[in-house]
């Protein structure tokens, strides 16, 4: 029992270690977003419902091809298990044919999309301030892409500080961006919405730019460039990546894509609670971050030690990084119920966004715990190259229990808006319990 503990406790400080400049960086990410919605809040709700529908129609498609590129983490550790470093450069390559693809792709899809966005059935005053945010924020999706495909690459082979760094300074440039943009200071223009669109595009693309160069210029770097792409191109194994990519993308898809439908139904009641809403998930998706940055290092330990050949460490790995992720989302839980009626404040004054996020905020509390496990178990799993199981899971806990679920709770059982959260819990609690069993019998099958 002393031995295990002690393992667990050396297990726990390599997952944070991994995890901890991930974290920032995930946090970054999101912050990005949050300076979008902290610094929108102060045109009205209007202009921020406008943002929270235009972004939960982007993020899902955004979501989708960064699931494409997850599975790269794993594969880049793997092979920093075995110490083959070319082999993490091949992979490199290959990941970024699949980021400018799939980045083409998606804009080209979602610029398509324009036309018919009354569709889902927003007021006409949301989508006439929100159509022309969303077109900008679309063009962001191919450097956003090319960033990850390079982040995954420094993240698996463990020098996660790189991307952390590269995030921290796109935030810093996006928050000052907004504020010059949205208010124009400086000379600028004042373009209102669009200004925290257009800082956005910019930081993100400042971001792909720093990361490209920083890899392909640092000597650090040069073991595992020392073949040219051109010559190393292997049909085979870009099918693979895209075998393991596309379930993966579509496991990100079906959770994202749930959350995403949850905030065009609750446009349904009107901006004040679509706003409430924007808040709500801004916050809970914050915290978050930290929990997908352990999934993230679970997956490059359990990786890391697959390609040792340690299986029973794989599995330990994944477990403490599954116990951890629940640990922290409580903590969470407990803050947002306790601080429900405070959180709010910080975007806007309006008294009935402020009554209808506490209110959200109650259920947001429970679904954190169930939301921190099974984000951790889909990055357990990805790490033993599992991306098709959590894709079928995903699609039954959110489309088939949560989001439905949500639905009838919401327009016909007269619970309003907080029965679409109800339906999000819902949707967690079947997803939480169904990753960690799968995780759970695959970690099991493989020491047998």
């Amino acid at each position: 029992m002393k031995f295990l503990r002690s393992e667990t406790i050396h297990e726990s400080k390599l997952l944070l270690k991994l995890a901890g400049p991930i974290i920032i960086g995930q946090l970054g990410q999101n912050l990005i977003q949050l300076a979008d919605t902290l610094m929108v809040g102060a045109l009205g709700p209007v202009a921020l419902g406008a943002s929270a529908f235009a972004g939960s129609v982007y993020i899902v498609f955004l979501i989708f091809g960064l699931g494409m590129l997850a599975p790269m983490t794993a594969m880049f550790a793997h092979s920093q298990g075995q110490e083959d470093h070319p082999r993490g450069g091949v992979l490199l390559g290959h990941s970024l044919i699949i980021a400018v693809g799939i980045g083409i792709l998606i804009t080209a899809v979602l610029l398509g999309l324009m036309p018919h966005l009354h569709l889902f059935g927003q007021t006409p005053e949301v989508l006439k301030a929100g159509t022309s945010f969303y077109k900008i924020i679309a063009l962001s999706i191919l450097p956003a892409l090319i960033y990850q495909a390079y982040k995954q690459f420094t993240d698996g082979i463990g020098r996660t500080k790189v991307a952390m760094y590269v995030m921290i300074a796109g935030v810093l440039f996006n928050v000052v961006g907004n504020w010059v943009l949205i208010h124009g200071h400086w000379g600028f223009p004042k373009l209102g919405l669009d200004g925290a669109a257009w800082a956005s595009f910019i930081a993100r693309t400042l971001m792909m730019v720093a990361m490209v160069g920083y890899v392909h210029l640092h000597p650090g770097f040069k073991k595992y460039l020392q073949n040219p792409w051109i010559h190393s191109f292997d049909k085979q194994t870009l099918k693979n990546m895209i075998r393991l990519g596309i379930p993966n993308g579509f496991t990100f898809f079906f959770e994202v894509g749930a959350f995403a439908s949850c905030a065009v139904m609750m446009g349904w009641f009107g901006a004040v609670p679509l706003a409430a809403h924007q808040i709500a998930i801004s916050l809970a998706s914050t915290s978050f971050m930290v929990t997908l940055g352990i999934g993230i290092a679970s997956s490059i330990r359990v990786g890391f030690e697959l390609g040792r050949g340690d299986y029973k460490m794989a599995r330990h790995a994944g477990f403490t990084a599954i116990v951890l992720g629940g640990a922290y989302m409580s903590l969470c839980g407990l803050g947002f119920l306790i601080l429900r009626h405070w959180f709010p404040t910080l975007y806007v004054s309006d008294p009935d966004v402020i009554a209808w996020a506490a209110q959200f905020f109650v259920v947001v509390a429970l679904f954190e715990i169930f939301d921190g496990v099974q984000a951790v178990a889909i990055g357990a799993l990805r790490g033993m190259s599992d991306t098709q199981w959590p894709s079928v899971i995903a699609f039954f806990a959110y489309w088939v229990m949560g989001l439905p679920g949500g639905y009838l709770l919401a327009f016909h059982l007269g619970v309003g808006p907080i029965g679409i959260w109800i339906g999000l819990l819902i949707g967690l609690i079947f997803a939480s319990i169904l990753l960690t069993y799968r995780f759970h019998r695959l970690s099991k099958r493989f020491i047998a």
